[in-house]
């Protein structure tokens, strides 16, 4: 069976579609052409892997189907984002996400950005672009994934200059990103498409990028944070947390706008992309269990209350326990692939950017896997 490489590429993109692909007429293009895919994205290895990366996780699995895809373990990013000790970050890197991400199944060939950041042509290539990119539109690519945005220092200008080196030196083709990249990856195509490059050590080609939906966080008006448990599900939270969480997550039954409603958000963009159907058992004098295999169905039964948010909230907890499995295996198999995650997140509580309450909670779920913490 032939794959729609369109479709394949497509699914799940943020809407409008002629925003979040930069650009399409490109992306027509590639794929008439049959050009290999080299896919990439790249991820600040700065705390525990939780339901927000899904849609980028799921993306990585799709992509595996029909081209070569890269992780990029960008340490000094988050380094330069003020996340931790580099060493902890490294640590994290390699002996929490690259195990995690290929217990969810993402088999992608895995690169830590310090194995080609500190070379002299990088350095070289980093000190020429920032002649050419303003202060001003390198913070602007950046602010809304800074940590700190009330005191911007230096680093944050290297920091989108280097994610257009790294598109350039891991010889890709096709970017893909949360809809937080896209003023990165514009900044991108404008920089490789510009006279700079000949300026630049290393050949260059131009990626098309496409950005998937950001996740909701499950508490009302807030996204999902890894130094907030109550606002994310992380891959290691065991079933009885999970549907904790799950129920207690805001859910208004006025609206299932996935920008408004946290559950519908999962329901949107890590569930129906990637799955024909989800069982909903209910009671039977409210109908029975019933199995949506479309989710514009199922939103209109919401709203007109033949759903009961309890009843899809449960049905979802149970699919995120379903996917979440690999880990729990792994895990219990060796519970230390997460003390690297532990500490990085203890030196982030000491410095203050954890509150003591969700520390607590934080380390609570560790200790349900690690012993002396």
């Amino acid at each position: 069976m032939s794959i729609d490489v369109k479709s394949l590429i497509l699914n799940n993109v943020a809407e409008p579609l002629e925003e979040f692909v930069i650009t399409m007429d490109d992306l027509e293009k590639f794929i008439s052409e049959k050009e290999k895919i080299v896919a990439y994205c790249g991820y600040e290895p700065s705390g525990p892997i939780h339901l927000g990366y899904f849609p980028t996780i799921q993306k990585a699995i799709d992509l595996l189907k029909v081209g070569k895809v890269k992780i990029l373990l960008a340490d000094y990013h988050a380094y330069l984002n003020d996340k931790g000790p580099v060493e902890l970050i490294q640590d994290l890197a390699i002996n929490y996400w690259i195990p995690i991400f290929k217990a969810l199944g993402v088999n992608a060939e895995y690169v830590l950005g310090s194995e080609f950041q500190l070379s002299s042509d990088y350095v070289h290539d980093l000190f020429t672009l920032a002649r050419f990119v303003s202060t001003k539109r390198a913070i602007r690519a950046v602010r809304i994934i800074l940590r700190n945005t009330k005191s911007i220092s230096v680093a944050a200008s290297i920091y989108p200059i280097m994610q257009v080196l790294d598109i350039i030196y891991l010889g890709v083709n096709l970017a893909f990103g949360g809809t937080d990249q896209r003023k990165i990856h514009a900044l991108v195509r404008d920089i490789i498409g510009g006279e700079i490059r000949s300026l630049l050590r290393r050949e260059m080609r131009t990626p098309v990028c496409i950005h998937l939906p950001m996740v909701l966080g499950l508490k009302k008006g807030e996204k999902m944070s890894s130094s907030k448990p109550d606002t994310h599900i992380a891959v290691h939270d065991k079933p009885e947390t999970i549907i904790r969480k799950v129920q207690k997550a805001y859910c208004p039954p006025t609206t299932t706008d996935p920008s408004e409603n946290p559950i519908f958000s999962i329901l949107r963009f890590v569930i129906f992309p990637h799955t024909s159907s989800l069982k909903i058992d209910r009671p039977e004098k409210y109908g029975g269990p019933v199995t949506y295999n479309d989710l514009d169905k199922l939103e209109r039964d919401f709203l007109k209350r033949k759903i009961h948010p309890l009843d899809l909230k449960n049905a979802v907890a149970e699919w995120i326990i379903r996917r979440l499995e690999p880990v729990r295996n792994l895990l219990e198999k060796d519970p230390e692939i997460l003390r690297p995650v532990y500490n990085l997140q203890k030196w982030n509580f000491e410095k203050g950017y954890i509150s003591k309450a969700s520390w607590e909670a934080l380390r609570s779920s560790y200790r349900q896997w690690l012993e002396n913490i």
